[in-house]
């Protein structure tokens, strides 16, 4: 699954060459003239000639390349950052980074009878950010512990506790070997996997995130009325507030929008929306707690940097058995495939962002991540990763934008890309146990719900897919929104097809993520990719098609069906 080991590709396959000039793979500097847009949205660039490179190289070889194109811009990641705009997208967040922190902290403390919490959770958040903003290719990807992560690290204590295993030396065991198979698959340049991948792929998981944030957030107040020990009153008041919070954080970001004001202080007022709306939400809040007597459940955090139980922060790895060492390599894949793909298909949603000028540096990510993975283990911390709806909406908080007149579109104009924003963020995350703590905890949690779902929303805005799901209710092809450059270059019932494919995938995906088979999930993120190519080579789209719903595709993995002569 990893790619190890298959360098190999027939020479008979042929591929779409993005420029004569490219002399080298996503990451890797480009000699010539720029590579286009297409091949760059793809996540792949060819050789001079329109070969491919293979998936496994030499060792080293994309690290290098990684080091030789974003080596020179180093500099210029700190200089892009000094403006407002990356203020605004700190602000924003900080609080959107935060509280799932605490929140993945109390189901670990639940699942692992106390031995992970919200310390552990935001110690690996603010540590492995920090190192990963300074070290890393790609700036643009947060890092945080994502939910499959929590799931399977609840697994693998529920089997040590089955088989009485010490559980932080063969979670240890388990990272460690956990991370030599990632820094393998960097050495070996097994991230070029993501050729694969297309925006089929990449819109329908990021669909798929997106929702589960709003769907979270918005049940986290619904369930609270169905809740016997808390009054109505208290559960109105909580939809009130999440409401308000969410509604002056769209009306504030739109107002960007707006034909009112010089353009500069309206963009800055809407980079600023998310931070304002906090505010507005939590004066609502206090006003409505005080005329009604209720208190408001507030963000809670740990009391100190200690460990959620009594032991020391270095595991020592040598007084686990031997046996143990040994069969803790026997999880490790399912954890490396987890990790695998969850850091790429995010990273190539990042490097796919349009605006980007700057190269993605996959290999040399995924270096940093190993090494992230094995620090993080010995200290029994988290598993973490690029998280997709943070990474994009921290992609979107640093994007300017302007609206085409002609069509009712937002253009991007360009992207603030900067190093200084994850960089002070994960610095401010792991600073709130120490010094924010009095003012933190003072934010209704009802306030961060209402911030949720404007998170979600701002990373569905931009997804083509989930703008095309509206259109499959369309049976008159006149009444086609003509905003959508697909109007006049792909038939509706084309259209319809891919979308409901697209749409079953994420139901799919949608229904294994809250089942007993949860560990499949990434198997199912990997399994998007050779379903788009089944569609593909079974003939079910023209590479017309294809080209204008998905991408400007390859032909090498055999995406297009070819009819004989």
């Amino acid at each position: 699954t990893l790619g190890l080991g298959l360098g190999a590709r027939p020479a008979m396959r042929s591929r779409v060459v993005a420029a004569k000039s490219a002399k080298a793979i996503v990451g890797t500097p480009v000699v010539g003239k720029p590579v286009q847009m297409a091949a760059r949205r793809a996540a792949v660039t060819v050789r001079a000639g329109g070969n491919p490179e293979p998936i496994v190289q030499a060792p080293f070889k994309g690290i290098k390349d990684d080091l030789a194109a974003r080596g020179p811009l180093y500099i210029d990641d700190f200089k892009q950052g000094v403006s407002p705009k990356s203020l605004a997208s700190i602000f924003f967040l900080f609080f959107a980074a935060l509280a799932p922190a605490v929140a993945f902290g109390a189901v670990l403390t639940s699942a692992t009878a106390g031995m992970l919490g919200a310390t552990e959770v935001i110690l690996a958040t603010a540590i492995g950010g920090v190192m990963y903003s300074v070290l890393c290719g790609q700036p643009m990807s947060i890092l945080a512990s994502t939910g499959s992560v929590v799931t399977y690290t609840a697994i693998l204590y529920t089997t040590c506790t089955q088989y009485g295993l010490p559980f932080f030396g063969t979670y240890a065991w388990i990272g460690i070997w956990t991370s030599i198979i990632l820094m393998g698959v960097a050495i070996t340049s097994s991230s070029n996997l993501v050729r694969f991948f297309t925006k089929f792929t990449d819109e329908t998981f990021a669909a798929l995130v997106a929702c589960i944030f709003c769907v979270e957030s918005a049940k986290k107040i619904i369930m609270m009325f169905f809740n016997p020990s808390i009054s109505s009153t208290l559960a109105m008041g909580s939809a009130l507030t999440a409401l308000v919070t969410l509604g002056s954080a769209l009306a504030i970001s739109n107002f960007k929008r707006s034909p009112y004001g010089p353009e500069g202080i309206r963009n800055l007022i809407g980079d600023f929306a998310p931070t304002f709306a906090i505010g507005i939400g939590c004066v609502f809040a206090a006003w409505i707690a005080g005329n009604y007597g209720f208190t408001f459940e507030a963000l809670s955090l740990p009391a100190s940097l200690a460990p959620s139980v009594a032991r020391p922060w270095v595991t020592d790895i040598m007084a686990v058995p031997s046996w143990v060492k040994l069969a803790a390599l026997a999880p490790a894949p399912a954890c490396a495939i987890l990790l695998y793909m969850d850091q790429n298909i995010t990273t190539r949603l990042v490097n796919a962002s349009k605006g980007l000028k700057k190269p993605g540096a996959y290999h040399l990510d995924m270096f940093w991540l190993s090494l992230i993975t094995a620090v993080t283990s010995i200290c029994g911390l988290p598993w973490i990763c690029a998280s997709t709806v943070h990474s994009l909406t921290h992609v979107k908080s640093l994007t300017d934008v302007k609206q085409d007149p002609a069509t009712g579109r937002e253009e991007v104009t360009g992207v603030t890309e900067t190093r200084w924003t994850p960089l002070v963020l994960n610095l401010l995350i792991g600073a709130s146990i120490l010094f924010l703590k009095d003012i933190l905890g003072q934010i209704p949690m009802c306030v961060l719900s209402g911030i949720f779902f404007y998170l979600g929303l701002a990373a569905m805005r931009g997804n083509e897919f989930l703008e095309r799901v509206g259109m499959t209710l369309i049976t008159d092809p006149a009444k086609m929104p003509s905003s959508s450059p697909l109007t006049k270059s792909v038939a509706l019932p084309t259209l319809k097809k891919f979308t409901i494919m697209q749409i079953a995938c994420l139901a799919v995906m949608w229904w294994i993520k809250g089942s007993p088979a949860a560990m499949l999930f990434p198997i199912l993120i990997a399994a998007l990719g050779p379903v788009r190519m089944v569609a593909g080579k079974a003939g079910w789209f023209t590479q017309e098609e294809l080209n204008a719903l998905d991408e400007q595709v390859e032909t090498d993995p055999g995406y297009v069906y070819q009819p004989s002569a």
